[in-house]
């Protein structure tokens, strides 16, 4: 019944939206580049989806790899034919007013209505398309269009020994989602390149299973720092959006997650802290388990963490998801010099004009949601993420390199 239901709603939006096209421009090139379009990803996604069950594949293992793309494109052309509905649902009902009142007065209707609805139809169809190219952009080219952005931060309380200590942070690589090992690779010499002293990773490296960071192990333990690389993880590292079957599946799962990040030279901190020593002086690496609003896991151990730190000493916290910043850190009897966050993706979808704009629906659900924040004599950066989680691609928000200098004041 529910499948009827779609398909029937489906059909009323494409011949509704069909009628605005074939208004503006009768049936020439355009209503057949139209068509052709249509049935072209409509077909793919149909082929694929076919695919995948005559082989009796997983639909998660293959969603990035076979769906993601096709689904996207749908999802596109659907989001611009509501849009001609929307304005033609809102003309339609102005010449149904415009007839009743001319029925009233016994007026006799024009072909004014006529000329005015094709009008209507091209500007429609106007706005409708504006989003597509930045779409298509996003999928195919602003998912590894990888920034690089630099934060100097001063500090009364850091030791005189780490003035222009350097760290990298990354996050949400979403290692299932990845593809095109030449962007990855460029992505790592871009980390490289900047020589930090530490990288710091906070969370995700896939978006629910093991297995797909296999593929990618060897680039990633290519990323080098000086005295070490450090990783926390994130609300999908824990497998809890698939169905294993059995919790043995879940906790092998799990243990091989732990372990592959260790194989690729990365020190995984599970509620636990990391001492830099520098001569006489020290910072502290603090490593927090996931912790979110809502219904998100909360294993985080905040006692445990900050077990042997004194509160005179400077910390850099680790945590996957900001909303922990913003409802615990921020304000807890420790002071968390610096925090390092992920979780948003700025959700790869926004306008960022630096200086002028900075905008994006995430920020109705999260406070801090990308770039650095200042409160309570503390700072917390929110990385943009690495890789994608659903959607295919970055449409404004480019994936992040975020390179910080702690600096001594």
């Amino acid at each position: 019944m529910r499948w009827t239901i779609a398909i029937v709603m489906f059909l009323v939006i494409e011949i509704y939206a069909y009628q605005a096209l074939k208004t503006a421009f009768k049936f020439n090139w355009i209503s057949k580049i139209y068509l052709l379009t249509n049935f072209f990803v409509i077909s793919i996604l149909l082929y694929r989806i076919l695919y995948i069950e005559y082989n009796s594949l997983s639909y998660s293992d293959q969603f990035y790899d076979y769906l993601s793309i096709p689904i996207a494109m749908v999802i596109t052309l659907t989001a611009f034919k509501l849009i001609i509905c929307l304005q033609l649902i809102i003309e339609d009902l102005f010449r149904l007013i415009m007839f009743c009142v001319n029925t009233l007065n016994s007026n006799e209707t024009d072909s004014w209505s006529l000329k005015r609805r094709s009008f209507v139809s091209k500007i429609g169809l106007f706005i409708a398309s504006l989003p597509i190219p930045f779409v298509m952009y996003g999928i195919f080219k602003g998912r590894f269009d990888f920034r690089v952005i630099r934060y100097e931060i001063e500090f009364d309380d850091l030791p005189k020994e780490f003035d222009g200590y350097r760290l990298t942070h990354i996050s949400d690589i979403h290692a299932g989602s990845l593809s095109n090992e030449k962007k990855i690779k460029y992505a790592i010499d871009l980390i490289n390149n900047e020589g930090s002293e530490l990288v710091l990773f906070t969370g995700d490296f896939v978006n629910s299973k093991s297995s797909e960071l296999i593929k990618w192990k060897d680039l990633f333990s290519k990323i080098k720092s000086k005295d070490g690389k450090f990783s926390i993880l994130g609300n999908h590292d824990y497998g809890d959006y698939v169905d294993w079957g059995s919790e043995d599946l879940k906790k092998n799962n799990f243990q091989n997650l732990l372990e592959i990040q260790k194989q690729m030279g990365f020190n995984v901190l599970l509620n636990e802290n990391f001492k830099i020593q520098k001569g006489q002086s020290k910072i502290f690496v603090i490593g927090v388990e996931n912790w979110g609003k809502g219904g998100f896991r909360k294993s985080a151990d905040l006692e445990k963490a900050c077990l042997g730190i004194n509160n005179s000493d400077f910390k850099i916290m680790m945590t996957h998801d900001p909303s922990h910043w913003d409802l615990k850190l921020r304000d807890h009897k420790i002071n968390f010099n610096l925090t390092l966050s992920g979780h948003t993706h700025g959700m790869q979808f926004g306008i960022e004009i630096p200086g002028w704009v900075k905008w994006s629906p995430v920020q109705w659900v999260y406070k801090h949601w990308a770039g650095l924040y200042y409160e309570k004599d503390q700072y917390i950066n929110v990385n943009r993420g690495f890789g994608v989680l659903a959607f295919p691609g970055r449409v404004g928000i480019s994936p992040e390199i975020s390179v910080i200098k702690l600096k001594k004041t």
